[in-house]
């Protein structure tokens, strides 16, 4: 039975493995979906059904796998632009547009094109073809409408990414400096350098802060930093129009009198493989630029000699002199060494018969004579040497013969006559003779050639003063080669420069001016391109030694457009037999032995100083590609990777712990509370306490407690619990009262527990009453409430003012601000730095009686003098009277000081020179008519004796003088006469009525009234 039973068990499971849904083998890797810049392959692979069994099939069906991830060409269209204008010819709202390109960042994998013109954004596909890349800056690819990460090892997935010195995966290792704050980072390429044709993108860096990543600093930050090497990219906008080439202008052909300087100039069509190819002038833009100019044509200095003067003697031998004059333009001067001679001898021919004098001895008389003129010729006179095909001539100008020794005989050339054509190649002439000066003669005269040393100068010479255009013009000389072996490429007329009489082919500057010759185009070798290999170069070997391999690719192509995009990728059968290698091994010698080493083990303790291994062994790669292990002393000691080395070489955490300053005073009944140690707590009998020690670098079971010296064990009414807190269970004053200690190895903290009584309690909430009540400001601030963990509002109880410390000059005033947490239960006073760091706390502390302390400060008293008489025997004297500053003792506002206490200033003092006494003055006239009785009085006035200074009414208890007495007036004269001088006034004011007027002015009265 056991036995049946175990084969039905056996057959069930032998039929759900065949049975069984499986995965069926993986197809081969499909078409890439690009040719370059990085497309997408796939594999696929199918589940085969079980017909007993249903169990799904566990994985994916499909792979993907990059390919084709070399560079595009730089004529390349960009791969989303393609897919865009694929629907230009595609009706969009009734309406034909060109799209372009758009890439929208929160779903980059769809296909958004913009319309040219009104812009008009559209999703023309919800997809975009695999391998469309995410983003323009990274290697992310779409796949299937998802985008895919890239690494730069081109690998899906994968993380790799280029360093700052442009290795894949690298670590920065080109940079041997520190870490530092900033760092060059890649932004990019730059743009082309060419506007057309071929250019280059370069690699753009930005100097960017490490704290802050996105923080991009001027450049003179990384100064310290090496800019990394970066790299170069070609890049081709479109195709330049054919342009004018121009070479360097030619020497002219004289440095001065006027010559003529050419240069070629070449219509120039630049293809997209960067070489040039050479077109008709007609293809290049008009005008066409020159290929001649005129040069030098300034004078060429030459110097002018006058007529020689008549001889300075009548006998024997003298001189005659002439003016020699320099004719140049600017900075060209004439030669020195050419210039002709401005004295020679001169000869009369008749001896003077006076021959004591030296000067006028024959020269037949004395050789040494004849040795200084000689001497004085070689002096100033100087030949010219020229050159022609390698030979060197030695001549004399004509106009430089008298500057020469001619006693030998030398050749003698006269200047160049002028070219015998006014264009084209000509010849210029000269003559050239053989010269002496003979001395019987007196004279120069010619010679045979063969007579002068040396060879003999050209008398000819070939000129050119410009080319005879007119003796050129364009031929048509045949077709140019075929620009493309099929597909139909272009021919065109094939022209040369000709001369017109003898054919010869010459430069085509010489035909610049000759009329235009028309261009025949044509197509040529308008069938299809054949089927070919496309073979790369060979890469880098893959190994340096051991062996290696390099690759190429080689694929199999045929041209069906003539645009560079126009391929098309074949299989490997249909093109000619062999196919080329695609890759060859390299570098297969033995590699010399060299150390390799693992990774580092785990440091050998979590702090303090600890050691860390890892295997070091000595390797040699064989031929085959495999590594053995040698013998150590096939590797260098000097190269031996480290074994070991120290880690954890920080000390260990310091022992701390974290105390809670705080007061806790129980105002009801709570049957458990919760403390930290730092705490001091006041509380009711009966109330359970628990008490944690927050520890850091210590474990917290290992925490040790302590009272009075006495340690607590774990269990009982007071115990300490597994987590390392002080339990105390139904406190009891007469136990529990006192410090209790926590102990973490040599570090110790305390919390203190007291009892209240109900005076206590009764009076600390009466003083929190109006908190009790729940009055709290509009800007409280919160703290996390350490007994119950719940944050509550911060109340600060402040005291009443104290007493000013000072009267003046600046005291303060305090009062008791407590930080506290105030409930019904209880209430926690925290130290005020716990509240100020929530907000702000009031003050405690404040300035009062800021005024200045001063004072009234009084000077000496001044004599009692008698100029101040004030009564009788008694005068006045004063002092000064200022406000002082305390501080200082400098003089203030007389307003900072009381004025109630005002010292007197003004007092009286006994002098017994202050006597009043009476003064009178004179008499007046008497006031009745001449001989007629009437008054006179006088002026009375009180004064002081002593100084005559008024006394005011101090002569008061005085007797007073007599002011008023009686009078007999004068007898009546008959005379009468004015006492004035403005009594002539008087009569025409007709005052002369009043007696007054009539007495004083009488003359004048009496002669108005007889008028």
């Amino acid at each position: 039975m056991e036995h049946g039973l175990f084969l039905l068990t056996l057959s069930i499971a032998l039929s759900g493995v065949v049975h069984a849904d499986r995965w069926g083998k993986w197809s081969a890797w499909s078409a890439c979906s690009r040719t370059c810049d990085g497309g997408a392959t796939y594999q696929l692979r199918k589940c085969t059904r079980g017909y007993r069994f249903r169990t799904k099939c566990v994985g994916d069906s499909i792979r993907y796998a990059t390919c084709n991830n070399e560079p595009c060409p730089v004529d390349a269209r960009d791969f989303r632009r393609q897919q865009c204008e694929a629907y230009n010819n595609e009706p969009y709202g009734g309406k034909y547009y060109k799209w372009l390109p758009y890439r929208d960042r929160k779903n980059p994998c769809a296909l958004y094109c913009v319309a040219e013109g009104p812009r008009t954004l559209a999703r023309l596909a919800p997809k975009v073809l695999d391998g469309t890349r995410c983003s323009e800056d990274r290697l992310d690819m779409c796949i299937n409408g998802t985008c895919w990460p890239v690494g730069c090892d081109h690998v899906l997935g994968s993380k790799r990414q280029f360093d700052l010195c442009r290795v894949c995966g690298g670590n920065n290792t080109c940079f041997s400096s520190p870490r530092e704050r900033y760092h060059w980072v890649e932004d990019g390429l730059s743009r082309c350098s060419a506007t057309c044709g071929v250019g280059k993108q370069v690699t753009v860096f930005k100097c960017r802060d490490r704290y802050n990543r996105r923080r991009v600093v001027k450049e003179h930050k990384c100064h310290k930093r090496q800019k990394p090497p970066g790299r170069t990219k070609a890049c081709y906008q479109r195709k330049c129009p054919p342009a004018w080439k121009i070479f360097q202008w030619q020497t002219c052909t004289h440095t001065c009198g006027g010559g003529f300087s050419l240069r070629n100039v070449r219509c120039m069509d630049t293809l997209q493989s960067g070489r040039q190819r050479w077109l008709h002038d007609s293809f290049c833009p008009s005008p066409r630029p020159v290929t001649s100019r005129k040069c030098n044509n300034v004078l060429c200095p030459r110097w002018y000699a006058g007529k020689w003067s008549p001889c300075s003697v009548t006998c024997g031998r003298g001189y005659q002199y002439r003016e020699v004059v320099c004719r140049h333009e600017g900075n060209i001067h004439c030669d020195d060494d050419t210039k002709p001679i401005t004295r020679k001898n001169c000869s009369t021919n008749f001896p003077c018969l006076n021959t004591a004098d030296r000067r006028y001895v024959a020269e037949h008389d004395e050789n040494d004579i004849q040795e200084i003129s000689l001497g004085e010729l070689r002096e100033a006179g100087r030949e010219t040497r020229e050159e022609t095909n390698n030979v060197t001539y030695s001549v004399i100008h004509e106009d430089d013969v008298q500057n020469n020794d001619m006693s030998t005989p030398r050749f003698v050339t006269s200047s160049w006559g002028p070219c015998s054509t006014t264009c084209g190649p000509g010849v210029r002439r000269r003559y050239v003779r053989c010269k002496v000066y003979l001395l019987y003669l007196q004279d120069i005269v010619d010679l045979a050639d063969s007579v002068c040393d040396g060879p003999k100068a050209p008398e000819t010479e070939p000129c050119l003063l410009e080319p005879c255009y007119e003796n050129y013009e364009w031929t048509a000389v045949g077709l140019t080669e075929c620009s493309r072996s099929c597909l139909g490429g272009t021919q065109e007329t094939l022209l040369h420069c000709l001369h017109k009489a003898n054919r010869t082919v010459v430069g085509p500057e010489l035909c610049e001016r000759a009329p235009p010759v028309p261009i025949e185009r044509r197509i040529c070798n308008d069938n299809p391109c054949p089927q070919r290999w496309r073979i790369g170069d060979f890469g880098t070997c893959s190994a340096t030694c051991g062996g290696g391999t390099m690759s190429r690719d080689v694929q199999c192509i045929q041209e069906f457009a003539p645009t560079p995009d126009s391929v098309l990728e074949l299989p490997d059968f249909m093109c000619e037999r062999p196919v080329p290698e695609r890759s060859r091994p390299c570098n297969t010698q033995h590699c010399p032995a060299h150390w390799v080493y693992g990774e580092w083990e785990e440091c050998s303790v979590s702090c303090g100083d600890g050691i860390q291994v890892r295997y070091v062994k000595c390797q040699r790669r064989s031929a085959d590609g495999t590594s053995v292990d040698v013998e150590t002393n096939n590797c260098r000691p000097s190269e031996r990777p480290q074994a070991t080395k120290s880690c954890n070489e920080t000390a260990c955490p310091e022992v701390k712990i974290k105390e809670h300053k705080m007061k806790f005073f129980q105002l009801q009944k709570i049957p458990k509370i919760r403390l930290i140690v730092g705490a001091d707590a006041v509380i009711f009998p009966g109330t359970s306490v628990i008490v944690r020690c927050p520890v850091r670098g210590f474990p917290r079971k290992k925490l040790e407690w302590y009272k009075e010296y006495r340690r607590i064990r774990k269990g009982g009414r007071v115990g300490v619990s597994g987590k390392g807190n002080l339990r105390i269970r139904k406190s009891r004053p007469d136990k529990d009262y006192g410090n209790f200690t926590c102990k973490a190895g040599s570090v110790t903290s305390n919390v203190s527990i007291l009892f209240s009584n109900i005076v206590d309690v009764l009076q600390k909430t009466v003083e929190r009453e109006k908190y009790l009540l729940g009055f709290v400001s509009d800007n409280a601030s919160y703290i996390r409430d350490p007994f119950d963990r719940r944050k509550k509002p911060i109340q600060f109880v402040i005291g009443d003012w104290t007493a000013c410390s000072a009267t003046c000059g600046g005291g303060y005033q305090r009062r008791v601000v407590r930080c506290e947490i105030i409930s019904n239960d209880y209430f926690e006073e925290f130290p005020l730095d716990v509240c100020r760091n929530e907000g702000s706390v009031p003050e405690a502390t404040r300035k009062c009686n800021e005024d200045l302390c001063v004072t009234w400060e009084t000077g000496n008293w001044s004599e009692c003098s008698t100029d101040k008489c004030v009564r009788e025997s008694y005068a006045i004297h004063s002092r000064s009277v200022q406000c002082i500053s305390d501080h200082n003792s400098s003089i203030v506002n007389e307003t900072l000081c009381d004025p109630h206490l005002f010292p007197q200033a003004v007092e009286e003092c006994p002098n017994i020179h202050c006597k009043p006494a009476w003064n009178t003055s004179g008499w007046s006239h008497c006031s009745a008519a001449c001989g007629k009785r009437g008054f006179q009085a006088r002026m009375l006035t009180c004064i002081w004796k002593f100084t005559g200074l008024p006394g005011g009414r101090s002569c008061h208890n005085l007797r007073r003088p007599v002011v008023i007495r009686t009078c007999q007036a004068k007898p009546c004269s008959h005379y009468c006469f004015d006492e004035s001088e403005y009594c002539s006034i008087v009569s025409i004011m007709r005052l002369c009525r009043y007696s007054n007027f009539k007495r004083r002015c009488c003359h004048s009265c009496k002669e108005s009234t007889l008028s």
